[in-house]
């Protein structure tokens, strides 16, 4: 019980960071970011990032262990997984992203 709380709890945050990232993207490629203050619209992600990751890597975890046991509606862990791999990738990206420009700019 207490583990199908905590892997509810999981895939919320993780499908919450995925949309915090997803909405302010679409905007700007919609309407165009023109400066900085546009840009704001993607602090509740910068924010998430370290709870967003863990439990987007959680959530990834349990998809493909439900995808192994082949259950009736592994398609919806199919595509699940597929979301958390490209948000993890892109985490990675931004991380090593921010680890340079840290790096460089002194």
């Amino acid at each position: 019980m207490v583990r199908r709380l905590g892997l509810a709890i999981s895939y919320f945050i993780a499908i919450v960071y995925a949309i915090s990232i997803l909405l302010p993207s679409v905007y700007c490629l919609r309407h165009g970011c023109k400066g900085p203050a546009e840009l704001d619209a993607f602090m509740p992600a910068f924010g998430l990032t370290p709870f967003g990751a863990i439990a987007t890597a959680f959530s990834l975890h349990d998809a493909l262990q439900r995808i192994k046991k082949r259950q009736s509606w592994s398609w919806v862990y199919w595509l699940l997984a597929i979301i958390f791999v490209i948000v993890l990738l892109c985490v990675i990206a931004f991380i090593v992203w921010f680890i340079y420009e840290s790096a460089t700019h002194r």
